[in-house]
């Protein structure tokens, strides 16, 4: 089955936007009241101005880019799967900088509604990010 051409065609535009690394020119994807999920570290971000802050912390810290490899579109959403890579360059809470890279493999399922994503719900491996920046994980006593 094809792609929707107009979510297509937003969907490209956007993922071109988050290539730039221009964070305005991702944040007017979003509509005001954006529900913004990332599973792997169980974080929502409610509205536009939460959904800054999360962006301006996280990808900043981790110098993100990602590559998308497919776009599956249809009239009211989209699924991207991607890559994500980058390098710790920033403290991040209770996670010092340490320089190294990394590279994760994730998905993105999203709602639109009148050209804009209004829900965005990220999946991929917290457990590989700590792992590749040199985090360990230690069981509970």
């Amino acid at each position: 089955m094809p792609n929707h051409p107009e979510t297509e065609q937003l969907v490209r535009s956007y993922v071109d936007a988050i290539a730039s690394r221009v964070l305005d020119d991702v944040y007017a994807f979003y509509d005001d009241d954006i529900v913004y999920e990332d599973t792997a570290v169980r974080q929502i971000y409610r509205g536009l101005e939460a959904t800054k802050k999360f962006y301006e912390k996280s990808m900043t810290a981790l110098a993100v880019s990602w590559s998308v490899d497919t776009i599956v579109c249809h009239e009211s959403g989209f699924g991207l799967a991607w890559v994500m890579t980058g390098r710790h360059e920033l403290d991040l809470p209770g996670m010092p900088a340490t320089g190294r890279t990394f590279e994760v493999p994730g998905a993105s399922i999203a709602e639109v509604r009148g050209g804009k994503i209004v829900h965005n719900r990220d999946f991929w491996n917290n457990l590989d990010l700590l792992t590749q920046l040199g985090y360990r994980l230690t069981k509970p006593s």
